[in-house]
């Protein structure tokens, strides 16, 4: 599960920000303590989903850009086709102070019943610093730390000494990922703990649940979601691609000269064709003039569906494969073309246990405010962006706010619009 991440100066992050999902103890509602998990090993009640809002361009995608961007730079920075290339850090570009500094990323996360904390500096094409602390039990200790190309090791425990005396980890590439490369036991560790967050970018990931409505072992499953969201979908199909080739099929042979035709070729899925929107299709039932079920209608999801159903079907596999293994997905304006009602009862199938047996987590960047008046979520669960007049971001949570400012009670929703927390824009007058 994730516990927290720390983000410096990347993009519109100007400063330190600290995305925690660590549960605060002021709210004692047993209704909502449900969208709690307690891990008494380590003293902490962390949360299963949280939401964040803010005005267009204030940085809640480039929240979701600073976890995607610290995951890439992790799994490809030990391939020899980094050797030349730069890091993938884009510092604050909008102050002297930062254009030339390092970029910081830090993430807490609990794997197989044991804590990990795990963070580096680099700028575009240098790795400054990096450090890793494991906690099986009750005490931390450091596995490493690292300084530019000075390296201080737990030989003990972190055993990659051989790497550093033979030199192998370059000064763009992080010790963590060339560990792992070499498979060292923690290292592999964190390498499978950061599969498992899930980034949940737009329609284009509607490839995933194409594919996993093609190959998947839970294809009814994926369809029975479907039909939940009462889309009038009965039926949802993937049909292979049709391609044409030009085949030389001798017709009939004059002398030199040989008469070809163009030979369509029926292809199935190949490990490098992929899987796109145009190639699933959906089956809704058709009446006859008594209304009277008589068979079924074959629509093209990507010419016949309306955006809605294409955004809950690239979402549909995602979610139930986050669910299933206990995962953490991160979806970058989760409502986005979905009803209210839909979107609500999305958010709370990860806050049930009943549905959520398994501790996934769910974390949404929304504008929609009915959120706020729904009752799904506790203060500690609401964050907001903001952006100052000199372009910096900021991020902090509801639950920041001190007691006697936000009750329980308050109408949240209401505060939020009339610009009580912040995070919203401040429009000029458009006369």
């Amino acid at each position: 599960m994730l516990v927290q991440f720390t983000l410096k100066n990347h993009k519109c992050f100007k400063a330190e920000i600290k995305f925690s999902l660590i549960a605060s103890n002021y709210d004692k509602n047993t209704r909502i303590k449900e969208n709690t998990l307690t891990i008494e090993k380590f003293n902490l009640t962390l949360l299963k989903s949280a939401v964040a809002y803010g005005a267009n361009a204030s940085g809640k995608t480039k929240l979701v850009e600073g976890i995607k961007a610290m995951k890439q730079i992790i799994l490809n920075s030990s391939k020899e086709g980094q050797i030349d290339e730069p890091i993938g850090v884009t510092p604050f570009l909008l102050n002297t102070e930062t254009e030339a500094a390092p970029t910081a990323f830090e993430i807490i996360f609990i794997h197989e019943n044991e804590l990990y904390r795990y963070g580096f500096e680099a700028d575009k094409r240098t790795i400054r610093a990096e450090w890793l602390y494991h906690r099986p039990k009750t005490k931390e200790t450091e596995l490493f730390y690292r300084d530019y190309q000075n390296f201080e090791l737990n030989k003990r425990k972190f055993k990659v000494n051989d790497l550093i005396e033979r030199d192998r980890v370059r000064p763009n590439a992080l010790l963590l990922s060339v560990a792992a490369n070499f498979n060292e036991k923690l290292a592999v560790q964190v390498f499978d703990w950061l599969k498992q967050f899930n980034i949940f970018s737009g329609l284009e990931d509607v490839e995933y649940s194409a594919m996993k409505m093609d190959k998947g072992t839970d294809r009814q499953g994926l369809i029975d979601f479907v039909k939940k969201a009462d889309l009038g979908i009965e039926n949802i199909g993937v049909k292979s691609k049709v391609k044409a080739y030009r085949v030389q099929d001798t017709v009939s042979t004059t002398g030199d000269v040989s008469m070809v035709r163009d030979v369509p070729s029926m292809e199935y899925w190949g490990e490098d064709e992929g899987y796109n929107i145009g190639n699933v299709k959906t089956y809704h039932k058709k009446y006859d003039e008594n209304n009277l079920p008589v068979g079924q209608v074959e629509f093209s999801m990507e010419r016949d569906e309306a955006s809605g159903v294409k955004k809950y079907f690239a979402l549909a596999a995602p979610v139930l494969e986050v669910l299933r293994k206990g995962e953490i997905l991160f979806v970058d304006e989760l409502t986005d073309k979905l009803h209210p009602n839909l979107a609500h009862q999305l958010v709370g199938i990860f806050n049930s246990k009943e549905t959520n047996p398994n501790n996934a987590q769910l974390i949404f960047t929304t504008h929609d405010t009915n959120f706020l008046s729904s009752g799904l979520f506790r203060r500690d669960q609401i964050w907001f962006v903001e952006k100052d007049r000199y372009g910096a971001a900021s991020l902090y949570s509801l639950g920041d706010f001190k007691t006697d400012k936000v009750r329980k009670e308050d109408n949240f929703e209401k505060n939020y619009l009339n610009g009580k927390y912040g995070a919203v824009p401040y429009l000029g007058d458009f006369k």
